[in-house]
């Protein structure tokens, strides 16, 4: 019987490719293809050429035109404003090289579809006594270690010299200890002294003004020194090529200015990183815009490898082209892609490494002397102790683990997790077609027991240019990411705030531990809260499937101008599977008890599915020119087309009739089943303007026009224009002549820019929605019934944010620019936002409408300074440092009038978005004479040993007139230190990060005294007693009502500077890797996170890289991990 193949395709991916339109079928067939043939070369190449009078750099181009031949020399060799006069037609590309090289010093070759013109080798006659001449052979690489063709080789000195060939390879004859000069367009020279050694292996390194820096901007590209806007780059270079980075985001962290990276969770795969460009510009979602390869897209779903560079956004007019989800800034990523007549390179990073527990609370472990505190606490608050001193004593001198634990439950509940990691990637080009092709696995577990992920995906780039005048291209991204946890998740911090350290993790013969404070009569003295068992309880599996894949043509109707067609499809499946089990926990004596409230609803059985559809098309039409050597035009006209679907669906039942079924069908109860879909469609048209002067004046303008389905028919349409100008006073002669400035320019600009996503996902808030309610019930007839409503108001009239934002910069260049200064203020002022105001309780149970009432400004600067010494030669020492600094200042400028609601995170005009609002805590009460005085007129008398607050109006009593903001949750200022050695094959690399003036809450169950919650930390064992005065820290009460208001003393300043990343590297010498056929091998060790250091001690809780806007209890702690890897380059 003949075996079907298609069995062995997995049922999920038959599913995912059936849900793939046709379209893109044709297109991915198209892709594949395309990838895996190689096209033939052209053997011969005739050109017609009618050219007098005229630079020789005039003909090449006309040569590339006609052939596709690029042309590869150095400027220092070949003189390109040679006047030249070239008549043929229909002749051999030789032909017309040969006239152009005639009566010259220079001659050329063909190979490989590129011209090399180089010098020509020359025998010089010596005197009778001559040198004995060497054979030198060697080859060149550029930093990535790919071979550089058409290098220029020669002895200083003389006219003896060669070219480097396909492979970057060379041999030549030279005379003892000569001085070997390597020059290549693109790059810094090199010279160097033989010495006696004949095998020469050089790694070029780009020169940065030879080159002129391509920065991707909105729509296209631009050269770094014309930029006129707020821009910031990072290329994927070495450095980060070998950090095990899990997530994209993790790019930018520490790395560019007005940028701020916070990793708020260690959840495998998911490292919940929060991005923010110059802070907080709304009161709704504030995320950027995210553009992957020209195409929207999701930051977390692109394997970070794959990247070549990211572009920032920052100000208006740089982000103004992307219009209405510009106001947050737009970061701009770019993967790889091969080059045309690129050689085949063939790279492989794996790494393996560990995770461990890092910053946590620190938690009376000690059970003797934790209920010693528990008695206190009770004692201090008129109850009776809970704990006989017998069982204290019995504790205190116990040896038995599972008699008389002491339990520290991080010892238990976490674990050192395996993290690994493998990317292999080929990329290379012929004269057609170029082409990256990468594969991606990560595999980690979590420091948390029962939780891991594990991801896998594909990316396929292709170029092909099917003529002089016609390109085509498409990028494909598959990425499927599997993760496991606990039913519940949560419950499990949950369980860890009531873990006391007289609970046993575990019996004697291995199940699940219980309470072992018992009383003589056999009960439990405190209720079990047991955070291994709601570890182990169940299982939730997501399964997240991404895939991304846009297709693009460009026609070439001039050299000046092109149009470029593009349509993209990108699509998010999540599938999350869901259940629970009964758990128990036993103490010593066997005595069974189950967590408290534990499984409340039963044994539920839960699968739900979430399916987002983005559908882009936009076309631009592309010009650019210079006129007279003078004037420079481009100009980007462009429309844009977006459908955007979400649907989801839910089912559930519960009480299956035998533990162990997990399916939804085996329920037989509880059944409930949800279903919703929302969407978006957009219309938009867009321009861009450039103009430049003498490359000393620079001018550009963004405009673009946006239409949202958001918003009612009249109020759809937004316009969102930027301007900016520079001036490069480098070019100008009162300042080259000075010789201090590598690089001077002054930017200015100013623009506005939209924004219309709302934090609860609302697509239709003008639109009164009505909600049918199948669980409660109304009273109809006499009987129950179900029913619909109307149950939120609209205004109908809302309409776009609007953000708009003037930077003014400065960039400074010194020692040939190693020495680099960027300077830039901004002002970001928000209005229109949409908010929901409260509503009064007259108009029923009904949601409040959405209305455009708010208003924001963000003002500060930005510092970056970098200094670049890296020696090309990797045998001499070299090293860079960096700074980039940032300075925020958030303020609510229209909210309610002021007279917004009192709340701990208030939103309130003058203050910062989400300042800390609450009582000031001045002290302790040290009588209770004292307390009575200062609050002689309170309702509730306090107590000695009480937090004293201050009473701001003197009036003796404690209410809503003392409440004062106490500080900024939004950081002030962030920053980035960067830092680099390399010498001998060494290189070590170094990333702080760091933030400041800012604020967190650190009240949770974990810190507060609470007789639910027996969890106790260390900070309390200073607490106040009249012989503990000078204490800060309130007296040991249960459940104070008084200690736990909203307070100064429940908030800490969270500045810090961590150690991000540390990394220590060798790259194998070449003469060893070159007999191992292998063109670069680089081993690794990295670490991240290595520690972290608090401005201000007393700080309670995980790492301080998180969320501010919550007490930080809930979170999965982000780990150390030290990982080893292996780079190797074929």
């Amino acid at each position: 019987m003949k075996k079907n193949n298609l069995c062995l395709i997995p049922r999920h991916l038959l599913i995912l490719i059936e849900k793939i339109p046709n379209a893109m079928k044709l297109t991915f067939l198209f892709l594949v293809i395309s990838l895996l043939t190689f096209t033939a070369e052209a053997s011969a190449q005739r050109v017609s050429i009618s050219l007098n009078n005229v630079k020789v750099e005039k003909v090449l181009s006309a040569i590339t035109k006609q052939t596709g031949l690029s042309v590869a020399y150095n400027k220092q060799i070949v003189n390109l404003d040679r006047i030249v006069s070239i008549q043929v037609e229909d002749a051999d590309v030789a032909q017309v090289l040969e006239k152009l090289v005639a009566d010259t010093n220079l001659s050329y070759e063909i190979r490989n579809n590129k011209i090399y013109l180089f010098k020509k080798q020359t025998t010089t006659t010596v005197p009778a006594i001559t040198q004995q001449k060497k054979q030198l052979s060697g080859k060149i690489v550029d930093q990535n270690g790919v071979p550089v063709i058409g290098a220029n080789v020669s002895v200083k000195g003389t006219t003896t010299g060669t070219i480097t060939d396909i492979d970057g390879n060379f041999t030549l004859e030279v005379p003892e200890n000569a001085i070997i000069q390597v020059s290549y367009i693109g790059y810094m020279p090199q010279e160097h002294r033989l010495n006696g050694k004949y095998q020469l292996h050089v790694t070029l390194k780009e020169d940065s003004q030879t080159l002129e820096e391509v920065v991707v901007v909105g729509y296209g590209t631009q050269k770094k020194v014309n930029l006129t806007g707020s821009v910031s780059s990072v290329k994927f270079d070495e450095e980060l090529a070998n950090r095990p980075i899990t997530d994209a985001s993790q790019v930018l962290s520490g790395k560019v200015s007005g940028v701020w990276i916070s990793q708020n969770s260690g959840k495998p795969g998911s490292d919940g990183a929060q991005l923010r460009i110059r802070g907080w510009g709304t009161l709704n979602n504030s995320d950027p815009l995210v553009i992957i390869d020209g195409v929207e897209g999701v930051f977390s779903q692109i394997n970070p490898t794959d990247i070549e560079s990211i572009t920032v956004l920052k100000d208006a007019a740089s982000a103004a082209i992307y219009g209405s989800k510009a106001a947050n800034g737009v970061v701009l990523v770019t993967t790889k892609m091969g080059k045309n007549n690129e050689k085949t390179q063939v790279e492989l990073n794996s790494y393996v490494g560990m995770q461990q527990l890092g910053r946590h609370f620190d938690l009376v472990t000690n059970s003797a002397e934790h209920m010693d505190m528990v008695n206190q606490a009770l004692v201090n608050s008129g109850e009776n102790p809970l704990f006989s001193e017998t069982l204290i004593s019995e504790f205190a001198a116990g040896t038995d683990p599972y008699k008389y634990p002491n339990t520290d439950w991080y010892d238990y509940l976490y674990r050192n997790a395996l993290i690994t990691g493998h990317n292999l990637s080929i990329r290379g080009g012929s004269e057609k077609l170029s082409s990256f092709l990468s594969l991606n696995y990560l595999n980690q577990e979590g420091i948390l027991k029962n939780t891991k992920a594990e991801k896998f995906g594909i990316r396929a780039n292709m170029e092909y240019k099917v003529n002089s005048w016609f390109k085509v291209g498409a990028r494909l991204n598959y990425q499927r990411k599997n993760s496991y946890e606990p039913f519940d998740l949560g419950r499990v911090s949950q369980q860890l705030a009531g873990a006391a350290p007289f609970i046993a993790p575990y019996t004697r013969d291995g199940r699940f531990g219980s309470v072992q404070a018992i009383e003589d009569n056999g009960s439990l003295l405190y209720a079990l809260y047991q955070p291994l068992i709601d570890a182990a309880n169940g299982e939730k599996k997501t399964t997240n499937d991404y895939m991304s894949l846009n297709a693009f043509a460009t026609v070439n109707f001039t050299k000046d101008l092109n149009l470029q067609v593009t349509w993209a499809s990108n699509g998010i499946w999540v599938m999350e599977d869901k259940y629970n089990e009964t758990i128990y926990g036993y103490t010593d004596s066997g005595i069974e008890s189950l967590p408290k409230n534990y499984n409340l609803d039963g044994i539920i059985l839960r699968r739900s599915q979430e399916s987002k559809m983005r559908n882009n098309f936009h076309a631009t039409l592309n010009y650019s020119k210079k006129f007279a050597n003078k004037h420079y035009v481009a100009a980007i006209a462009g429309t844009q087309l977006e459908n955007y679907s979400i649907r989801n669906v839910m089912a559930r039942r519960t009480n299956p009739p035998k533990e162990g079924l997990t399916q939804v069908d085996a329920g037989t109860d509880g059944i409930k089943g949800e279903g919703t879909l929302k969407g978006l469609r957009m219309a938009s048209y867009f321009g861009r303007l450039n103009y430049a002067f003498d490359d000393k004046y620079l001018f550009e303008m963004n405009l673009r026009a946006d239409t949202s389905s958001r918003f009612k028919r009249g109020n759809r349409w937004g316009v969102f224009p930027g301007f900016s100008a520079g001036w490069r006073l480098s070019e100008e002669a009162f300042i080259r002549n000075l010789n201090v400035f590598s690089n001077l320019k002054l930017r200015a600009s100013w623009g506005q820019l939209g924004n219309q996503t709302l934090n609860d996902g609302q697509y239709w808030p003008y639109l009164p929605l009505i909600t049918s309610n199948f669980e409660s019930s109304y009273n109809y007839g006499g009987s129950l019934a179900s029913g619909s409503a109307v149950t939120a108001l609209v205004d109908e009239n809302i309409s776009w944010e609007t953000t708009s934002s003037l930077d003014i910069g400065v960039d400074l260049g010194f020692l040939n620019n190693r020495l680099n200064i960027e300077a830039d203020y901004f002002d970001k002022k928000t209005k229109d936002i949409i908010v929901q105001l409260p509503i009064p309780n007259i108009l029923g149970n009904k949601t409040a409408p959405f209305e455009n009432v708010g208003k924001m400004n963000n003002r500060g600067f930005e510092l970056v300074v970098n200094y670049d010494n890296l020696e090309t030669n990797k045998d001499r020492l070299g090293f860079n440092v960096g700074l980039n600094f940032t300075y925020v200042n958030n303020n609510v400028t229209k909210f309610q009038g002021g007279k917004s609601p009192d709340q701990l995170y208030l939103i309130r005009e003058g203050h910062p978005y989400k300042a800390l609002y609450g009582y000031k805590a001045i002290g302790i009460y040290q009588s209770d004479e004292e307390a009575a005085q200062h609050m002689h007129s309170n309702g509730f008398k306090p107590e000695m040993g009480n937090l004293k607050y201050e009473d701001i109006n003197n009036d003796g009593k404690l209410d809503y007139q003392d409440k004062q903001v106490l500080g900024n949750t939004i950081p002030k200022i962030t920053y980035g230190i960067t830092a680099g050695l390399r010498y001998k094959g060494f290189d070590l690399n170094i990333l702080f990060q760091g933030l400041g003036l800012a604020n967190t809450l650190t009240k949770s169950d974990m810190t507060r005294l609470q007789y639910e919650w027996l969890t106790i930390t260390d900070s309390w064992k200073d607490a106040w007693t009249p012989e503990n005065s000078g204490s800060t820290i309130p007296m040991l009460r249960f459940d104070s009502s008084w200690d736990t208001y909203d307070s100064s003393y429940w908030m800490h300043r969270i500045d810090f500077l961590k150690l991000k990343n540390l990394q220590v590297g060798y790259e194998i010498p070449r003469q060893i890797t070159s007999m191992l056929k292998i063109q670069k091998l680089y081993l690794y060790a990295n670490a991240q996170n290595l520690f972290t250091i608090m401005w201000k001690k007393g700080y309670e809780g995980y790492d301080p890289e998180r969320s501010t806007f919550d007490a930080g209890q809930g979170v999965y702690p982000s780990p150390r991990i030290f990982t080893f890897g292996i780079n190797l380059n074929f």
